[in-house]
């Protein structure tokens, strides 16, 4: 009997166990400390990463990579397969880049944060979230420098091409030349020092006539103003000059013309006198003769010479 309480107690005791175990496990493989999977498919080059590499963000280490293989469905293409804590900001704008660890160590997948949306990007271990890989910055330098070679290589091909035989004599030719147009310009330069050197005192002349010329420009401009007071005093005298032919004109005119038509009544009167003189001067003793009777006048007589005394009737 005391066997069998034993093996029954044995056998409680390992079920307890196995199920305390059986939980342990479950809340460690299923509880917050376990990190989160993530994938990486990329062309690009993922040389000097390798499982185990560390995965940082913002300088910090939040995970490591766990495999790195090539896509069965591509084979241009390589997957990474890395694992970050719970705890580290990856969202939808997330993405990621291999940058050196110092100057010996390996690779570095370092997780950055791009524009976008910052919901957090879901994932699982079954169906882990892609990330993209996107250049760093040796990888840019090296495009950089790529491309800068094949530019240097087809300004070498021109130049090349420039630099045939016949250039080389036309520049040979243009380089004498030149030398032959320095030879004579160091000539000029040395005729041309002796007139630098008096330019000094020829500017000091020039400045001194210029100053000169302000001081008659000053002295003509105060002759100026002295003479335009007697400019005003003539242009007042005129003023009142024509002030005056203007009162003579309104006063005297009147009276000119009154005395001129005077005149011209005596002078007819004068030449009526003179022709009576001439036709009969007696009368400038005796008086001038009575005019003949008129009509019914005694003494009458009509043009005919059949005038009648009336009294003869």
């Amino acid at each position: 009997m005391e066997n069998r309480a034993h093996a029954i107690i044995a056998v409680c005791f390992l079920i307890v166990f196995g199920v305390a175990t059986l939980l342990i496990f479950w809340w460690l493989s299923s509880g917050p400390s376990e990190p989160l999977a993530y994938r990486i498919v990329t062309r690009e080059s993922v040389a000097g990463l390798a499982p185990q590499s560390s995965v940082e963000f913002k300088g910090v280490e939040a995970g490591h990579v766990t495999g790195i293989h090539f896509d069965p469905t591509d084979r241009a293409r390589v997957i990474v397969d890395f694992r970050v804590r719970r705890d580290t900001y990856v969202t939808r704008a997330t993405y990621a880049v291999l940058t050196m660890h110092g100057l010996t160590g390996g690779n570095v997948l370092e997780l950055k944060l791009g524009a976008g949306s910052r919901a957090p990007l879901a994932t699982s271990s079954r169906n882990p979230a892609h990330i993209p890989l996107r250049k760093g910055l040796l990888a840019s330098l090296e495009d950089s420098a790529q491309h800068s070679m094949r530019d240097l290589q087809a300004v070498l091909a021109s130049a090349r091409g420039i630099l045939d035989s016949d250039n080389r004599e036309h520049l040979a030719a243009a380089i004498c030349q030149i030398d032959a147009a320095t030879a004579k310009l160091v000539a000029i330069e040395t005729a041309l020092t002796p007139a630098m050197q008096r330019m000094p005192a020829l500017v000091a002349s020039a400045q001194q006539s210029l100053d000169e010329s302000h001081a008659l420009l000053a002295n003509a401009n105060r002759l100026a103003e002295a003479a335009q007071a007697p400019l005003h005093k003539v242009g007042a005298t005129a003023d009142t000059y024509r002030q005056l032919g203007h009162t003579l004109d309104a006063q005297t005119a009147p009276d000119i013309q009154a005395l001129a038509q005077s005149l011209t009544r005596t002078s007819r009167q004068l030449e009526e006198l003179l022709r009576e003189l001439e036709a009969r001067p007696q009368s400038l003793i005796f008086g001038p003769a009575e005019a003949p009777p008129g009509p019914g006048e005694p003494g009458f007589r009509s043009d005919d010479g059949n005038g009648s005394d009336p009294h003869h009737d």
